[in-house]
């Protein structure tokens, strides 16, 4: 996992040096969150004590961390109250939708049990505001999608996933593209439901057995060949 993230972290530090991108963005009023950069150290602690099994894994791939979670930790998917339930001394409350719908799902399935058979990022590790909102990144200017998403595949190239599932219709758009292009040697499913349509209430219930059902179905499979 170390190599992941000094992929990441080697990237942006890359971006700040030869500044074109940077500049790219700047003059479209485009900000990059730079929560794991921020955060570094935190990050580090997650994956050392939450991905500490070389397990199999499926990937749940997302779009990019948003200002209000992984925009801020630095994690995929988690935010600063989850954080603070997964990891001792911290002690922060911020929250956001989709990562508590997340958190529910880790906290039903079982700590160990999930982050065993369950690895989460971002097909951008960076994410983006404009005019202090979100900004996905299929919503960036066309040259400057790709130079955020490739990283992805060298990150898939380095954990060699069971298989990975996009949470969005973008992001399985992307995936499937990656895979027509022969950049991407891995399976791709069907995608679930993006994590903040799912922590709607009409959908929750729907969204979470779509959800367990995968992750469980996949522990037991693994577990059938131990």
């Amino acid at each position: 996992m170390e190599r992941i993230l000094q992929l990441h972290e080697d990237f942006y530090y890359r971006l700040k040096r030869e500044k074109a991108v940077i500049n790219s963005l700047s003059a479209e009023g485009i900000e990059i969150l730079d929560g794991f950069i921020e955060q570094v150290d935190l990050v580090h602690r997650f994956y050392k004590e939450k991905y500490k099994n070389d397990s199999k894994r499926i990937v749940l791939c997302g779009i990019n961390p948003g200002r209000r979670g992984a925009g801020k930790t630095g994690i995929p998917f988690i935010d600063f109250k989850s954080a603070s339930d997964l990891l001792t001394d911290v002690n922060q409350n911020d929250m956001e939708n989709s990562a508590q719908f997340i958190m529910s799902i880790i906290e039903e399935i079982g700590e160990q049990e999930f982050f065993d058979h369950v690895y989460m990022t971002n097909i951008s590790w960076y994410g983006f505001t404009k005019k202090d909102k979100n900004l996905n990144y299929y919503k960036l200017p066309l040259p400057l999608q790709k130079v955020f998403t490739a990283s992805f595949i060298e990150e898939m190239d380095i954990l060699q996933p069971a298989m990975i599932v996009p949470v969005s219709k973008e992001v399985e758009k992307t995936l499937k593209k990656m895979v027509k292009d022969g950049e991407l040697k891995f399976q791709v499913a069907d995608r679930l439901p993006h994590p903040y349509y799912s922590s709607i209430k009409t959908n929750e219930a729907s969204c979470r057995k779509m959800y367990m059902d995968l992750i469980r179905g996949f522990g037991s499979e693994q577990k059938a060949f131990v």
